[in-house]
């Protein structure tokens, strides 16, 4: 589970996403030392602001009276640049009058600057090359959102893709709104849980308690430890499921779980097939290769791609992927695209948008129809699917009941 931080990160963007964080940490992880609900929120008079009117301050002085949203993100990290689109629309949805969106990157200036030239962050940005807010609001992981109410207290700490309009509405008149909670990441010196004979490889999968906290407990150097996780999580952890054509073809168990690894010198590729059939085992899952001939689709472009189009601007590698009516890719070709579109249609689909360049995209399909997806395409990308006359094969592999 060498990995499980990028894969946490990816599973927390695609759990926004899908129900989608590959965010990186930053150092070591520790106990986050995020700033308690209902705390006042710490100052950031250090950032230099983008974006904002002439002579705006970011003290909470001037905010007062503001809903203010604190978007801890980083041009590099590809969870953040998918959110954007979630972003802006909450910025257009939402009274400027009433509600600040402020946007905090600990890089250079001149590297945030050169983003926004390329991608639209709607909302105010915010510098702070020393990372002194970073570290005041205790954020390691990104993207991070952390929600001050209109009096300058904290009132959540979570991500944006689980924050809707409304939801802000209901903290600017006061109430107390149930935001999913960030993944705690904490660091121990012995694993959560010891056993007499100190085996010297160990995994184990148990159901926990409904209401338990989701998060990672790392004992190293045996092992690192998953607690309070649901079963979307799981699956989506230790499959990597932008890797490969999983398709899931029924729901998954209902409540809470806690993986438990222990492991002393054993190869990593090892340790991750063995939490991967553990996982499996426990949610009474089995993955099925299905290969199908079809006749491929032709993804094409339309006259609205160039003006709906927006180049990444993510330096991030490639993700691609497909989860249960979720499509995303991150800092990928037309080619990257067509392989994810493949997945969700069980459907051969080739690249014949003669456009270069890498790319942001994530939409959710309601129906699992081509007609459904090409109206999602031509509204958010400018594409469109046509049918083909060349049979060609894909396989999938098909997450379903044992």
């Amino acid at each position: 589970m060498q990995r499980i931080f990028e894969r946490i990160h990816v599973r927390v963007a695609l759990r926004g996403i899908l129900t989608t964080l590959v965010a990186a940490l930053l150092g070591t992880a520790s106990l986050w030392a995020y700033p308690k609900k209902g705390a006042p929120a710490p100052p950031l008079d250090t950032l230099k602001l983008l974006q904002a009117p002439l002579g705006a301050k970011a003290d909470w002085a001037s905010l007062k009276g503001k809903v203010v949203v604190l978007e801890f993100w980083a041009t590099w990290c590809s969870p953040c640049v998918a959110s954007l689109p979630h972003l802006n629309q909450l910025v257009e949805s939402l009274d400027p009058a009433k509600f600040q969106f402020l946007s905090i990157d600990d890089e250079d200036l001149k590297a945030v600057q050169t983003f926004l030239t390329k991608k639209k962050m709607s909302g105010w940005a915010g510098v702070d090359a020393s990372g002194g807010v970073f570290t005041l609001y205790g954020v390691e992981a990104r993207p991070t959102t952390i929600i001050v109410d209109r009096n300058g207290k904290i009132a959540a700490i979570t991500d944006i893709e689980s924050v809707n309009a409304d939801d802000l509405r209901a903290v600017a008149a006061g109430k107390d709104v149930a935001f999913k909670p960030m993944l705690e990441i904490t660091e121990t010196s012995a694993p959560s849980r010891t056993d007499a004979e100190n085996p010297l490889f160990a995994v184990s999968v148990s159901k926990a308690l409904p209401d338990a906290k989701t998060s990672i407990a790392k004992h190293p150097p045996t092992g690192t430890d998953l607690l309070g996780m649901d079963a979307d999580s799981l699956i989506t952890d230790v499959l990597d499921v932008f890797e490969s054509h999983y398709v899931l073809k029924d729901p998954l168990p209902a409540g809470r779980y806690d993986v438990r690894v222990n492991s002393t010198g054993v190869p990593q590729t090892l340790n991750d097939a063995v939490v991967r059939q553990a996982v499996l085992a426990a949610l009474h899952l089995q993955i099925q290769p299905k290969t199908l001939t079809r006749p491929a689709y032709i993804l094409r472009a339309t006259d609205a791609s160039k003006r709906l189009l927006s180049p990444s601007a993510s330096t991030h590698g490639v993700k691609r992927g497909y989860w249960h009516g979720n499509f995303i890719l991150m800092n990928g070709t037309m080619d990257d695209l067509a392989y994810v579109l493949a997945t969700g249609l069980e459907n051969p689909v080739l690249n014949e948008t003669g456009i270069d360049g890498a790319y942001d995209a994530r939409f959710k399909v309601a129906g699992g129809d081509v007609d459904s997806l090409n109206a999602v395409l031509k509204e958010t990308l400018g594409l469109e699917l046509v049918p083909g006359n060349q049979e060609m094969a894909i396989t999938v592999l098909e997450v379903s009941k044992q």
